[in-house]
């Protein structure tokens, strides 16, 4: 029997995988799966995902019992070296630092994951979210001792943030990740394998598809009225606010500047603060939409069907506004026009500052360079490109169809029966 241990420590992994059946396709196959997750001692959490074949435990790892997690001083000198080695092209003295240096030295405090896989004796060991801390000292004490290891790029963006696990194997959405990939991280292309995103498969899922009138109907929406989604970005700063450019869109749909008398579904990030978006959820021509699910130890774990819910209001949205949340990437699978405000009234050098620096520069940077999503940076310029939507669907059409290509790779809804083919025949020692 194949042994497989698979670290979880992400709620958005849960519905990215476990959601989508990743433990049934690989107990079918004949594998026993050690889950390590925090959510192991939440009841419901179990309950939800138990099956023949499935162990789930407990773990702490030394990262997270950290006052503040991070890496120790000497393997942070390792990664940001390692990043300058990449940028130089310097690939081979890269892989030569981790295999001689930064691995054993991961190693040597890796005490608890070294008794764990000595407890159960797994043939793969698999990380889920490789640009997190949480699984870098499992996978690379297993990696000493001999055994494979897989490991998940989570998002369109990770490889950018830095890969803090590295693994033998690594899976990623797109060619464009692969190459990210390597390029990055010095790995090379016949390590990294191309299996589409695993938080789209509920998207393609038999019945998923909802018509518009059945969407409006779930959220108490008039289908004859445009749907305009704003999405928020997430409060990942305290001293960011993040409303004005809601409450200008609302400001301007009260004066009659936006045609067709809209609705606004407001889409909150699980980094938002409700209380600060309360005066406009209190409105009754905003709906409010989030992800509602909760698991103790991995916070935000979104539902299947919740899944489903975000993919329909992205495909029948008229008009999709966010300031840079992944949502102007998932708009361009079902083609929806999409506006990504940049401004803020109130504090327009620190909003500058902080976009140039984190979003535009990196996380959507190549969408600005190659002028694929329309960026705008007032609140008049996001009116007329509001407008300018509504009444031409196949507006900045030409930059979602290269989103499409280069970022989103097989929208098919197999990712997950991918991951878990890489899985097993990583296991099993095959070649590729």
């Amino acid at each position: 029997m194949t042994h497989v241990l698979l670290d979880i420590h992400e709620g958005q992994v849960v519905r990215n995988l476990l959601e989508n059946d990743l433990l049934r396709l690989l107990t079918d196959r004949g594998a026993e799966v050690m889950v390590i997750t925090p959510g192991s001692r939440v009841p419901f959490f179990v309950e939800r995902y138990a099956r023949p074949g499935v162990i789930f435990r407990s773990f702490v790892s030394d990262h997270t019992l950290r006052d503040v997690p991070t890496l120790p001083r000497m393997e942070r000198y390792e990664f940001y070296f390692g990043i300058w080695l990449c940028r130089k092209g310097y690939y081979g003295v890269r892989r030569a630092m981790w295999r001689w240096w930064g691995e054993p030295m991961v190693t040597r405090r890796a005490q608890r994951e070294k008794a764990l896989i000595a407890d159960w004796g797994p043939d793969v060991v698999v990380a889920t979210h490789i640009s997190e801390l949480n699984s870098r000292c499992l996978v690379a004490a297993a990696r000493r001792q001999g055994i494979r290891t897989v490991g998940n790029l989570n998002s369109w963006d990770n490889a950018s943030k830095g890969l803090y696990v590295r693994p033998d194997i690594v899976t990623c959405w797109s060619a464009n990740n692969r190459d990210e990939v390597c390029r990055l991280a010095a790995y090379r292309p016949e390590q990294v394998e191309v299996i589409g995103a695993p938080a789209f498969d509920a998207y393609f899922a038999p019945g998923a598809q909802w018509s518009r009138e059945e969407l409006c109907s779930r959220l108490n929406l008039d289908s004859a009225r445009p749907i305009l989604l704003f999405a928020t970005l997430g409060q990942f700063r305290k001293d960011i606010d993040e409303t004005n450019p809601l409450e200008v869109l609302l400001r301007a749909i009260d004066a009659g500047q936006i045609r067709g008398s809209p609705q606004v579904v407001l889409r909150m990030h699980p980094w938002s603060r409700d209380a600060y978006f309360g005066a406009f959820m209190s409105r009754p021509d905003v709906i409010v939409s989030r992800y509602e699910n909760y698991v103790p130890g991995l916070t935000w774990t979104p539902t299947r069907d919740e899944a489903i819910l975000a993919g329909n209001l992205l495909r029948h949205a008229d008009v999709v506004i966010s300031p840079g949340s992944t949502m102007c990437i998932e708009t361009a699978i079902f083609d929806s026009p999409t506006v990504v405000p940049v401004f803020n009234e109130y504090m327009p050098e620190v909003y500058d500052a902080y976009f140039k620096a984190r979003w535009l520069s990196k996380h959507f940077g190549r969408l600005h360079e190659n002028n694929w999503v329309p960026i705008v940076r007032s609140g008049d310029d996001m009116v007329a490109a509001v407008n300018k939507a509504l009444s031409d669907r196949s507006w900045f059409g030409e930059g979602r169809k290269k989103i499409r290509q280069e970022f989103l790779g097989p929208l098919d809804g197999k990712a997950t029966e991918r991951f878990a083919e890489v899985i097993l025949r990583v296991a099993s020692g095959e070649a590729k």
